[in-house]
């Protein structure tokens, strides 16, 4: 039987992670998967009040926890920051925990994700990094589309992904740019249906409220070369007045268009396929699309089995993707770094100025930012 142990009790940790984990532990536990004892929570700051009210049991630290619930027989589910992210698997390590859930992005850089890589050879380490656009009904979809090749060839994929995030950029350092909010989950879906890639052009504008500027936390955009010849291009904008995650993949005789859903307020996609040959348009699908449900389902059905990531429930490393998420997007800040040292801006795409200062954005009153706090965001 698997307890949990979810380590940040913010919006990924709390908001997130935890109803879910509530809602699979209400299920027929046929299985006998579930420990009886009740799952604990430790975070920085104190919340021990919200722990109670939420029936979990807040440890004072993380060796504390290790004496309420068996790191033998318990998952972790590390929601804090990337920042400090090895030195908290590290400690959990020591402890004894080797099932360990991670938040994305699982570390920020190439160093960070070999040191990672290291610890977890050498500590027996079985890392997940969540990723529920993996485990989504609509990705299932189009990875059957491509795998069957009912419309021919794939040839090319596009992404938009638009959002309004101007609280939270403001109250929180967690993300650096833009290219860490949205795109590890377009880049991981483009990974999974078309192969290896690399990064062949990348750019990036900043984010503007008044007279206050977030560098390159706007918007993000990247466009890949795929190894078996298939292009991909990925719009991601923080600034938008609207909500959109847009998914379209071009075939040789037809183009399908996908909507992701845009919150957890509400767990359905729809998929439309438009087929050149037959000179139709296919009736929208409404597809049924709790995909962090069931990643997380997943996750702990492989850990009761001892089955690799691979071969398990999900049918992909997750792992493996999200590290080749980390490299490509160090290539792409490097690229759009690039861009502006030869003579572009931030803003080049937005047709606005570039930020004069670069300096630490403004928190917002009383609101935490240590690189430790359960104030993590899953996006």
């Amino acid at each position: 039987m698997l307890n949990t142990f979810i380590v940040g009790g913010g919006r990924a940790g709390l908001g997130l992670h935890w109803p879910v984990l509530r809602k699979l532990r209400a299920l027929p536990d046929e299985t006998g998967r579930w420990s009886p004892d009740p799952p604990v929570v430790w975070d920085v700051q104190d919340i021990h009040e919200q722990a109670l009210a939420e029936g979990l049991v807040a440890a004072d630290s993380l060796a504390h926890a290790a004496k309420l619930t068996d790191p033998a027989r318990t998952v972790v589910h590390l929601c804090t920051p990337p920042v400090d992210r090895f030195a908290t698997l590290q400690e959990l390590a020591d402890l004894g925990y080797t099932r360990i859930v991670v938040e994305k992005p699982m570390t920020v850089g190439v160093a960070g994700l070999e040191a990672i890589d290291m610890l977890a050879r050498v500590r027996g380490l079985r890392l997940r990094v969540v990723s529920p656009w993996l485990a989504s009904s609509l990705t299932h979809e189009l990875a059957e589309l491509v795998r069957h090749d009912a419309l021919g060839g794939l040839r090319s994929l596009s992404f938009t992904q638009f959002k309004p995030r101007w609280t939270r950029t403001l109250r929180s350092n967690n993300h650096t740019t833009a290219f860490d909010v949205e795109l590890p989950h377009s880049l991981g879906v483009a990974l999974r249906l078309a192969g290896d890639a690399r990064i062949v052009d990348a750019a990036l504008t900043d984010m503007r409220i008044g007279d206050t500027v977030i560098p390159k936390m706007g918007s993000a955009r990247l466009t890949l070369q795929h190894h078996n010849g298939v292009t991909t291009e990925i719009a991601s904008d923080l600034t938008s007045p609207i909500r959109e995650r847009r998914i379209g993949l071009r075939f040789d005789t037809g183009h399908v268009v996908g909507h992701y859903p845009i919150s957890d307020v509400d767990h359905h996609a729809s998929l439309t396929v438009h087929d050149g040959a037959g000179g139709g348009t296919a009736t929208p699908r409404i597809l049924f699309d709790d995909a962090l449900t069931t990643y997380i389902d997943h996750a702990y059905r492989d850990y009761e089995a001892d089955a690799d990531r691979a071969g398990g429930s999900g049918g992909w490393d997750d792992y493996a993707i999200a590290r080749r998420v980390v490299q490509l997007l160090q290539e792409a800040h490097l690229m759009a770094a690039a861009r502006d040292a030869r003579g572009g801006s931030a803003d080049d795409s937005a047709g606005g100025p570039a930020a004069a200062a670069s300096g630490p954005r403004p928190p917002l009153t009383g609101v935490s930012t240590s690189p430790r706090s359960g104030v993590a965001d899953h996006e």
